[in-house]
């Protein structure tokens, strides 16, 4: 058994950029990061391809490629099931992954782990605490309700899973202990109802004037009683916590709400209220008790779903920063306290807002990006700031823990690159014979069930009648659907003359890649850098497109502005300081470092299949230079010619 007085916390900052952090730290925005660069190590790092979330992740928490943990997509393909069933919701789960996570392999040697908003769930070791699970990131896995605004005017539609609640306001009816106001009271009622269905619960808006000269405070009650509010806001003003029922699935739970008046016109016209997002107060762990114990010491556990609203301009930026700063320091108390409670050598947790950030604003700021526009790109540029200064944050409260004994890594699993095109693929698959379409009312779309490929993501499975139930393609034409689908992609020009496809390549040419296996496509591609997602596209011609990605490209697709690159960084005792790893002389770190890196640090072996290395060259004692050579001027190694006896002369070469 290997005992560790040592402990490691992981920050994962999902798309976190190299290019955009060096950036912000030369502009003086991100002074922790820069703190964190002056005591320790930093390189960009590789992505595996495709540099999605689940297949990243998994890498970085087991040192094995998506050949060996079997998560080469977003899911899986399995033979026996139709190629179209790819179990995307366990994902990030430990259900699909083959290969031993760091935690597993810690808990082997006697060493315990805190897990906060990260994959590998459900725990497959008693080793382990996992608090919240990162399930998708535009879902939470515990959630009971959606954060929402409440409005009175019309809002921007935005995503279901982001609610906007209109609202209108009528003369106060049939409420008790209510005083003679001017101007008159008005009521409406805020409805809170559980993603999943269910019973929710409903309150009682009131607007009501102060002074007399119109509407300035809100009250919050759950009945018409006005001498029993739950609270009283002006604009600006934050609740306190309210804990409330729910019936979900049968089950019955206590969630936590609380609500932020954001705009309240003196004519009562316009209305905005802010309500967070609904956690429950227990069982959003395992063990299950960990949860609400950390609920009664910390207060409330909310997640980053605030910033899907701040993206879409549902709330100001001060709410934004007021609610990812309750986070930031929720998760930075409870860190520590689990850390100590459990005497655990290993933290890991992710942290989502600058991916879905990204996906929003980089093409806005990016001249390569296709929405790029020069006049609105300061007001996007100043939303990526600030998620960035948000990460900042983070970063600077886990230095607090630095000390003779602890280390600090920040790793993202990739970046993202803006978008600028988009090519329609199903005519061309179409027309070759490889996919058959269906066309309801004038929407073309492709039947890929009796199709002879299916594509997801960066990965195309041959649908073979062997393999797959429902399968259409016989196993001797094979060969033929492969060359004929490679030859496809490899040949294929926009009408700039532009290849679509920078990477193409048969599953067992993908090996060079850490792809191999079963679960594997049985062809792997990768989009060129300014192209995005098509293969579900039926116009033509070509068209521009905005927004930002990192599944289809490749993962060393960079721009002036940013990179599909991920980042590494660390910091403790015997890394060395104010060290920037050569890339160009000893290539980026590889995700699949992270964990035999950690396992070494804490000293026990890396987990089972990890086929990462240590990275040696971040600490004391491992110099860079003493791994090449002097270089020579060759002229002078050649001497004079020499008679060996017994032998001709010839040229000798010390």
């Amino acid at each position: 058994m290997w005992v560790s007085a040592k402990r490691v916390f992981v920050l994962g900052l999902d798309a976190l950029s190299p290019k955009l952090l060096q950036r912000f730290v030369r502009e003086g925005f991100l002074p922790n990061f820069k703190r964190l660069m002056e005591i320790g190590g930093f390189s960009k790092a590789l992505p595996i391809l495709p540099a999605q979330t689940p297949e990243n992740w998994t890498s970085i928490a087991t040192g094995a490629y998506p050949g060996t943990h079997g998560i080469a997509v977003w899911g899986r393909h399995d033979e026996g099931q139709p190629v179209t069933q790819h179990f995307p919701d366990e994902a990030m789960s430990s259900n699909l992954c083959l290969a031993e996570y760091l935690w597993e392999a810690a808990a082997r040697h006697g060493l315990r782990s805190v897990l906060l908003y990260f994959i590998g769930y459900p725990r497959t070791t008693d080793g382990a605490v996992h608090v919240d699970w990162f399930f998708t990131p535009t879902a939470y896995y515990f959630e009971i309700c959606s954060a929402a605004c409440y409005s009175s005017f019309d809002e921007p539609t935005i995503r279901t899973s982001h609610r906007v609640y209109k609202v209108s306001f009528r003369e106060a009816d049939g409420w008790s202990n209510l005083p003679d106001l001017k101007p008159t009271p008005l009521e409406c009622r805020l409805i809170v109802e559980p993603n999943m269905g269910g019973v929710g619960a409903a309150y009682y808006a009131l607007i009501i004037g102060s002074g007399g000269e119109g509407y300035d405070r809100c009250i919050i009650a759950r009945d018409k009683d006005f001498s029993k509010p739950l609270c009283t806001l002006s604009v600006g003003e934050w609740s306190r916590w309210i804990r409330q029922e729910f019936i979900v699935n049968d089950r019955r739970l206590t969630g936590t709400v609380r609500f932020k008046l954001l705009a309240l016109s003196v004519d009562g016209e316009r209305f905005r209220l802010y309500r967070s997002q609904v956690y429950p107060i227990s069982g959003f762990s395992d063990p299950p008790e960990v949860s609400s114990d950390l609920v009664e010491r910390f207060g409330p556990y909310v997640n980053e779903a605030v910033g899907a609203l701040y993206l879409n301009g549902l709330v100001d930026e001060r709410t934004f920063v007021e609610e990812i700063t309750y986070q930031i320091d929720w998760v930075r108390r409870a860190a520590e306290y689990l850390m100590d409670r459990f005497d655990a050598s290993i933290y890991m947790m992710h942290w989502h807002f600058i991916d879905m950030l990204q996906h929003k604003c980089l093409s806005l700021i990016d001249p390569s990006g296709g929405d790029y526009d020069p006049a609105g790109s300061e007001d996007a540029m100043r939303m990526v700031r600030l998620g960035y200064q948000m990460a900042d944050r983070l970063v600077g409260r886990f230095m607090e823990l630095l000390d003779d004994r602890t280390y600090l890594i920040v790793v993202s699993d990739h970046g993202n690159v803006p978008n600028r095109k988009v090519y329609p693929l199903l005519k061309v698959l179409a027309d070759e014979g490889l996919v058959e379409l269906r066309r309801e009312g004038g929407d073309i779309s492709a039947d890929w069930s009796k199709s002879k490929i299916f594509i997801d993501q960066t990965n195309i499975y041959v649908n073979l009648k062997g393999r797959y139930a429902c399968g259409v393609v016989d196993d001797s034409e094979y060969e033929e659907i492969r060359d004929r689908v490679i030859r496809v992609f490899r040949e294929l020009k926009d009408e700039d003359g532009e290849y679509v496809f920078s990477l193409v390549l048969r599953r067992e040419e993908a090996a060079m890649l850490g792809l191999w296996g079963n679960r594997v496509g049985d062809i792997i591609y990768a989009y060129s850098p300014t192209f995005t997602w098509s293969h579900s596209k039926y116009e033509n011609p070509a068209r521009i497109v905005g927004g930002a990605h990192h599944g289809p490209k490749p993962p060393t697709a960079e721009t002036s502005i940013s990179s599909n690159y991920a980042v590494f960084m660390i910091a403790g005792p015997g890394v060395k300081r104010g060290y920037v790893r050569p890339v160009n002389f000893l290539g980026p770190v590889f995700l699949v470092d992270i964990a035999p890196t950690i396992a070494h640090i804490l000293g026990f072996p890396p987990p089972r299949h990890s086929q990462g290395r240590v990275l040696y060259d971040f600490f004391d004692g491992w110099e860079v230079s003493e791994m090449r050579r002097e270089r020579r001027d060759l002229r002078q190694c050649y001497k004079q010619p020499v008679r060996i006896k017994g032998d001709v002369t010839e040229q000798i070469l010390k």
